[in-house]
């Protein structure tokens, strides 16, 4: 019997065969999900931003699917590969989606990552209180 596969990626790429073809269904239907989740995304993030500067949500949006499209097939391969799996293509939404999700708020994610990575050395190293 054939397993049928429902995930994103997968129904994209059926679609995309449908519109342009096999040759091209491969590469459309996961940047297609990629786009589509980060949309999503950026229209949470959307919300949290100022009413007067709605007016460049289009810009908004643009901005945040480049920056999906440009890390999200690296940042699913990479997480794929530490969870152990061979197969990366269902981490794609998801990572879309936390990079919309996100928005503007990425160097406050830096802050919060580099201030986590300086503990944890921190303890590593023995604590950070020393004795004068």
């Amino acid at each position: 019997m054939n397993q049928l596969n429902l995930d994103p990626v997968s129904v994209a790429i059926a679609v995309a065969g449908l519109l342009f073809g096999p040759a091209l269904a491969g590469v459309i239907g996961p940047y297609a999900v990629i786009i589509m989740a980060c949309t999503v995304g950026a229209g949470w993030a959307l919300g949290r931003r100022d009413p007067a500067a709605r007016l460049s949500a289009a810009w908004y949006f643009l901005r945040l699917n480049a920056t999906a499209v440009i890390v999200t097939v690296s940042l699913a391969q990479l997480a794929g590969r530490w969870i152990g799996g061979e197969d990366h293509s269902w981490l794609l939404a998801p990572i879309a989606l936390i990079v919309g999700g996100v928005g503007d708020d990425w160097p406050h994610v830096g802050q919060w990552l580099l201030q986590r990575a300086g503990s944890i050395l921190e303890r590593r190293a023995g604590g950070g209180g020393g004795s004068a």
